[in-house]
């Protein structure tokens, strides 16, 4: 249901999309939409969980906006950073797809998400990524290395989330980077720049070809917005890299 409220919302979001105008990509395209296909997203599932709070909570809270879960200490912990403009501290386009699609791999039992608080706007996004966000991501990092010391770390990021995710591991020590079990990361701006300290093999990047995000431009396009596809290929790059 969850995919299918996506890939229509996408497909409605290609007429509303502004195709990108020929020298004109000085100025941002597409961000509202991509803000208003989140709230959406976010307003439908908050509508299923009202009217069916107790046949759907455990499996409504693989789609919450908000996670905050840093301190449960289960056998895997994902820190997870939203796109721009996105509500609450995981948004609603990329991660809680992600994460659904991870507890049918694992379990749901089995991780927790602690979501990336930061403003996520479009100045951060132009800025390169937020760095207030990036900080907080860094100490997310050193504390889940530290609170929950047998806990493998999954990484992620969407957008500008990508950004921050990127900055943020890049300020922490080589032995909480070698705790990090898994990144992956959805229509990343900085496809292809190397994170420290992680090895490649343990890195995977989901961007489409034609989405102009990825190629580090300022214009949101419909296959920007349609990563809930690659759910469940990143759940499974997850589950290969895990020891459960």
């Amino acid at each position: 249901m969850y995919l299918l409220l996506i890939s229509c919302l996408a497909l409605l979001a290609t007429t509303t999309l502004t195709s990108p105008v020929p020298g004109a990509q000085s100025e941002p395209q597409g961000f509202e939409q991509m803000g208003k296909l989140s709230a959406a997203i976010s307003a439908h599932h908050a509508s299923l969980a009202q009217h069916s709070a107790s046949t759907l909570q455990k499996r409504q809270n693989e789609f919450d906006i908000t996670r905050n879960e840093l301190g449960q200490c289960k056998p895997v912990t994902v820190i997870f950073a939203r796109g721009t403009i996105e509500l609450g501290n995981v948004g609603s386009l990329a991660g809680p797809p992600f994460f659904a699609a991870l507890a049918a791999l694992i379990g749901a039992d089995k991780f927790s998400v602690q979501g990336v608080d930061y403003p996520a706007t479009i100045l951060g996004y132009l800025e390169g990524g937020d760095a207030g966000g990036a900080a907080t991501t860094a100490s997310l990092l050193e504390q889940a290395a530290s609170q929950c010391p047998d806990t493998q770390i999954v990484l992620s990021g969407y957008s500008q989330g990508a950004q921050v995710v990127h900055l943020g591991e890049a300020q922490v020590s080589p032995d909480v980077a070698a705790r990090i079990a898994a990144v992956v990361v959805f229509g990343d701006p900085f496809k292809g720049r190397p994170f420290p300290n992680v090895d490649a093999s343990k890195v995977k990047t989901f961007c489409f070809a034609l989405d102009l995000i990825c190629e580090d431009t300022i214009v949101v396009d419909s296959y920007h917005l349609s990563y809930a596809v690659d759910a469940l290929l990143a759940a499974q790059f997850v589950q290969s890299k895990l020891s459960l």
